[in-house]
């Protein structure tokens, strides 16, 4: 973890002027910040992260906040990845999960999800639930994403949201991503996810519902202590960082420890099979040999630092004044920011070769 050291330093720094640092995760909230380290270096001009879609973007807000960082203050030219998605608000109001996302990520900056960019998600999020079913969206992680913005705001959550939750569970007791809870279906992903959004409803960790969903990821444990999307399937069963770091949050989720006895494996745990898929830039990659990967960058941090979704939690009542409308006045200084991205650029050009965890 040395080839870190230099990156954490200066982007501690940076984070520790903008805002107070999250508890930190044991060894890997150097992995986190060197992850964090790469992801600024990638901003575009317009204050976006690489990805498909605006909700992309989001994700890496995640990252920024999970290390208690400022989005506000991770500028380009002038742009947050905040007024990024202002600027497409319509854009991520076109569904409900994407909408659900935005609002986790303007929370999170300390900005009003009810009015971004002339546009209110929150209302998009809350007006997608199905009276009959509980169902917000279309698919299990829209519907997950819904309860983390709804839990992250304050908003009352309808029970027929867990009830819908708890109906999508398949036999073998995990869930899958178009929410059929028809047997064989289930993913890590899509699990891992509804085990956050249970426990973010008030669901206790020795819920049958959230024992019979760790049961399962059990079974899809690796040797190297990670995790693949499902077992089997067409595409590889190989560990990769994405559902390894969405496992992790689940886990955290759930109360248990990612490098307890429970879930460690030949010595090995989820956090090291995450640890071992990270490059000497700070990058992650999706599985081993496949290269840099950004969202699998942006997805492991929040992982590495112990925090589960919603990683903010911000009271809203009725009115929209009681959210702040802006958080500007959080921002870290254009100039120091600008400055602290050049020296992380520096850094970046320090690579050297490293070993993953053995």
């Amino acid at each position: 973890m040395r080839i870190f050291r230099f990156l954490s330093m200066v982007l501690a720094l940076l984070l520790a002027l903008s805002a107070p640092l999250a508890q930190a995760a044991g060894p890997y909230r150097d992995l986190a910040l060197g992850a964090l380290s790469w992801i600024a270096a990638q901003q575009q001009s317009d204050g976006s992260f690489p990805g498909f879609s605006p909700s992309t973007t989001a994700d890496a807000v995640y990252a920024i906040c999970a290390v208690g960082g400022d989005p506000n203050g991770f500028l380009k030219d002038g742009h947050s990845p905040i007024s990024y998605l202002a600027a497409n608000a319509i854009v991520l109001a076109a569904n409900p999960g994407s909408a659900a996302k935005g609002v986790l990520a303007v929370v999170c900056a300390g900005q009003d999800p009810r009015r971004l960019g002339g546009v209110d998600l929150l209302a998009v999020v809350e007006q997608a639930g199905d009276p009959a079913s509980g169902q917000y969206g279309y698919d299990l992680t829209s519907h997950a994403f819904a309860v983390f913005a709804l839990a992250a705001t304050g908003r009352p959550l309808p029970a027929s949201a867990l009830a819908w939750l708890r109906q999508a569970q398949t036999p073998e007791g995990g869930w899958s991503w178009s929410g059929d809870p028809a047997a064989g279906g289930a993913d890590t992903n899509s699990t891992a996810l509804a085990i956050q959004a249970l426990a973010a409803g008030g669901v206790a960790a020795s819920d049958p519902a959230i024992q019979s969903a760790l049961a399962y990821l059990h079974t899809e444990q690796n040797a190297d202590g990670g995790f693949p999307y499902v077992k089997p399937s067409p595409y590889g069963t190989d560990t990769d960082a994405n559902s390894t770091a969405y496992v992790i949050q689940g886990l955290v989720a759930a109360g248990e420890d990612p490098e307890g006895p429970a879930w460690t494996v030949n010595g090995k745990t989820p956090l090291t099979a995450l640890w071992s898929l990270q490059l000497p830039s700070g990058a992650l990659q999706w599985q081993a040999g496949y290269g840099e990967n950004a969202l699998a960058t942006y997805q492991a941090v929040p992982a590495f630092m112990l925090a589960a979704f919603p990683l903010a939690r911000t009271a809203a009542g009725e009115s929209p004044a009681l959210l702040p409308v802006t958080g500007a006045d959080l921002a870290l200084p254009a100039g120091l920011a600008l400055a602290g991205l050049g020296a992380l650029a520096l850094g970046l050009r320090l690579r050297r070769s490293t070993r993953g965890p053995s």
